[in-house]
C-alpha cells in the first residue's frame, strides 16, 4: 500500500500532531531517505518516539522501513516500466485493502442480525442478488433491493435490528446516502462497500469495506472493473459461511 493510501486507509487513528509529521514527510520526500529521525524530529519540535509512533499507526514496521517503501514508490514513478503486474490492479489493491478483522465482525453481523438488505442500483444489482444466493443458501433472512421506492420504504420502515449493505463503487449517489441515512436513524445498522476513496457514503455508514475500483469510462460509458468488488463479496461470504454454525 503505498503512503498516501495509507493516511487515507488510517486517517480515524490520526490526530493533529500525526498530521504534522505526514505533512512533512509529503514535502520531503524525494530527499527523506537521508534525513535522519533525529533531525526530523528536533525540525518538528517534538521527539523521535513520536515519529516512530506515527510510523506505526501507518502500518509500518518503523522509520526506516518508511523510507525504504517511499523511495521505491519514488523510483516507480520515475521508472514505470520496472513494475510488472501479475494480476489486475484491481485484485492486488483490494487484496492489500481487505481488513479480515472488519469481515469478520461483517459476517457476525450478518448471522445475529434479524435481517439483513443488500442496497445497489445499476451494476451493484447482479452484486445485491447474488449475495442474497449466498445468504439464502443457510436460510438468513435477506433481500435486494435495486428500486429507488423500495428502497425508501425499507430505509424509512425498517427495524432497531436489521443490517443495511449498501454497494456502491463511487459512493456518491445521493438516493442512496440518503437512504442510508434513515436507515441509521431508524437503528439499523449500516455497512457501506465502496472503492478506497472519500466519498459520501463512506461518512454515513457505521462501517466500511473497502475494495479498489477505480472508475473508468470509455466514450463516455462506464466500463469501471468490478472484479476487486466482486473479491471482496466472495470473501465476506465465506467467512459468513464458516462462523454460521459458531
Amino acid at each position: 500500500m503505498k503512503f498516501e493510501d495509507r493516511v487515507l486507509y488510517y486517517e480515524f487513528q490520526l490526530n493533529e500532531t500525526d498530521d504534522e509529521v505526514i505533512d512533512y514527510i509529503r514535502k520531503h520526500k524525494k530527499e527523506l531517505s537521508d534525513i535522519p529521525i533525529k533531525t526530523m524530529a528536533d525540525e518538528l519540535y517534538t521527539v523521535p518516539n513520536t515519529i516512530m509512533r506515527v510510523c506505526k499507526k501507518l502500518g509500518y514496521k518503523g522509520f526506516s522501513e518508511l523510507k525504504v517503501l517511499i523511495r521505491k514508490e519514488l523510483d516507480e514513478q520515475d521508472n514505470p516500466d520496472i513494475i510488472i503486474e501479475k494480476v489486475p490492479k484491481s485484485i492486488s489493491k483490494t487484496v492489500k485493502l481487505i481488513n479480515h478483522d472488519k469481515l469478520l465482525e461483517a459476517a457476525d453481523r450478518i448471522k445475529k442480525c434479524d435481517r439483513c438488505y443488500f442496497i445497489g442500483v445499476g451494476d451493484s444489482t447482479s452484486s445485491c442478488n447474488a449475495m442474497v444466493r449466498n445468504l439464502e443458501c443457510l436460510e438468513k433472512r435477506t433481500k435486494a433491493y435495486s428500486d429507488y421506492h423500495d428502497i425508501d420504504y425499507r430505509a424509512a420502515h425498517c427495524k432497531s435490528n436489521d443490517l443495511f449493505i449498501f454497494i456502491s463503487v463511487s459512493g456518491s449517489n445521493e438516493r442512496l446516502n440518503e437512504a442510508a441515512k434513515v436507515a441509521k436513524e431508524n437503528g439499523a445498522y449500516v455497512i457501506a462497500l465502496t472503492h478506497f476513496s472519500r466519498n459520501k457514503l463512506s461518512t454515513i455508514a457505521d462501517m466500511i469495506l473497502y475494495f479498489w475500483g477505480e472508475p473508468c469510462f470509455v466514450n463516455g460509458y462506464n466500463v469501471t472493473d468490478r472484479l476487486g468488488l466482486d473479491l471482496l463479496l466472495r470473501q465476506l461470504s465465506e467467512v459468513f459461511w464458516r462462523i454460521y454454525y459458531l
